[in-house]
């Protein structure tokens, strides 16, 4: 009885500190707002569309970079005109991620599995695993794997 007591002191000394931690961050994204409002001597609503704005650029910079690359990629291929159509469980999550991604180099590999999906005759099937492998590495996380795939190639 005494073990579940002080299990139950013990919960609610955590929900005490949860609490706390959340009030400072809600605090913390409070007081960004008003700084950036009084900065920018407007509304609040002023600055975050502000940041709004300039997010939704970038993401628009980034799509439109991809959309780019991957009709290079099509073209180069020989795909650009008798893809397949690449299944909804792997199109979405691919777009949004490649959409998002800000390294050239990591959203080059994106086009390329985008590629190999819609290449009816890549003998390869594009699983999500791959989708979430690739949103998880580094630019230097693919170069490793290039460079070993290379390696492993060459011997």
């Amino acid at each position: 009885m005494i073990d579940e007591e002080n299990a139950v002191t013990e919960v609610s000394k955590a929900i005490r500190e949860i609490a706390k931690a959340s009030g400072k961050a809600i605090d913390t994204v409070r007081s960004l707002g008003s700084f950036v409002a009084d900065v920018i001597s407007g509304p609040i609503d002023q600055a975050m569309g502000i940041v709004k704005d300039k997010l939704v650029y970038m993401r628009w910079e980034r799509q439109a970079r991809f959309i780019k690359r991957a009709e290079e990629l099509f073209r180069k291929l020989g795909i650009a005109n008798r893809h397949k159509a690449v299944p909804m469980s792997i199109a979405i999550p691919l777009l949004q991620s490649a959409f998002l991604e800000e390294d050239d180099e990591l959203q080059d590999m994106w086009v390329q599995l985008l590629a190999n999906a819609a290449d009816a005759d890549c003998r390869r099937e594009v699983r999500r695993a791959y989708i979430s492998i690739l949103q998880d590495m580094t630019s230097l996380d693919a170069a490793i794997m290039q460079n070993s795939l290379r390696f492993l190639r060459n011997t």
